[in-house]
């Protein structure tokens, strides 16, 4: 028999996820119940700051449905973890597009077919026509990578926390690897395959979860938008066991100083992560997303 609280929970996925906070401080492997469904829900030393169920099970139908696949980056459940950036954010990274990377934008009709798929949000922007913003910060990141590490960024890359491969989709456009791994969770690995295979691509890729990497592969370049800051301090060290200390050259834009959640502290710190990643070097992000984010960058010229 259901208790009070996880009865309430099933009418008010609010209080479900209330409920599901105060139980996982137990530790325990959860089944949350929203909207009347049931689906597993993991322990929190085992799960980001941004997985919380809701964005699973989305991804997850996104992935098998065609007709949420059609829509699925406008959809709100999405929006509330990713395809969240603002069209003033958007002006923000284009600005800096055409200030710090202005050849990019001699291919900004190529780069925005990544809006061809899955119906995103997009906002008009002088010069460049309507692009959703999130294509902006993709285009921007490819940007910094250039400017870090030259034109030839490697052959093989990684990325940490994919979203739907719009990454990975943009640097396949610029750039001739000949190996792209992406690392994250199955129903957003599943979502992102079916994204990329709406393209012909030019370098070819494999969607991993952290569990297949037997801890013998070696990178070129590691990339990492946001996702590794917001894993538990378990994961974060075995990404850096497996994948990031193994990488010649790392990009990752870190917000762990995000404030509000019930595990954000479960991080490791700045101090720590320079005993266990290679020599990098810290900047400030650009354009600032949050007053205590920053980039952190090895292998750099």
């Amino acid at each position: 028999m259901l208790s009070r609280r996880v009865e309430k929970a099933i009418s008010d996925p609010r209080r479900a996820l209330d409920h599901l906070l105060w139980l996982g401080r137990k530790n325990l492997a959860l089944e949350r119940y929203v909207g009347g469904k049931k689906f597993f829900y993991s322990t929190p030393q085992i799960r980001s700051v941004s997985d919380d169920g809701v964005y699973i099970s989305f991804a997850a139908r996104a992935a098998s449905d065609p007709a949420t696949f059609a829509t699925f980056r406008s959809h709100s459940a999405y929006r509330r973890i990713l395809e969240h950036v603002s069209e003033s954010e958007g002006r923000g990274y284009l600005d800096e597009i055409t200030t710090h990377s202005p050849a990019l934008l001699e291919k900004i009709e190529d780069l925005k077919g990544n809006d061809l798929v899955g119906g995103p949000i997009t906002f008009a922007y002088d010069g460049v026509g309507a692009v959703s913003p999130t294509t902006l910060r993709y285009i921007k990141v490819a940007g910094d990578l250039q400017s870090y590490f030259g034109s030839d960024i490697g052959v093989k890359i990684v990325e940490i926390g994919i979203g739907y491969g719009g990454q990975m989709r943009i640097l396949d456009r610029l750039h001739s690897f000949k190996e792209y791994h992406l690392y994250d969770l199955p129903p957003v690995l599943a979502l992102a395959t079916r994204y990329l295979e709406s393209f012909v691509l030019r370098g070819s890729y494999r969607a991993l979860t952290l569990n297949q990497n037997a801890g013998d592969e070696s990178y070129d370049l590691a990339i990492s938008n946001y996702a590794f800051s917001e894993l538990p301090v378990l994961l974060q060290r075995v990404y850096i066991e497996k994948i990031l200390s193994r990488s010649k050259r790392g990009y990752l834009t870190m917000n762990s100083g995000l404030r509000g959640s019930a595990y954000v502290d479960d991080k490791l710190s700045l101090s720590e992560l320079r005993e266990l990643l290679p020599s990098f070097e810290v900047f400030q992000e650009v354009p600032l997303t949050r007053s205590d984010n920053y980039v952190i960058v090895w292998g750099h010229k």
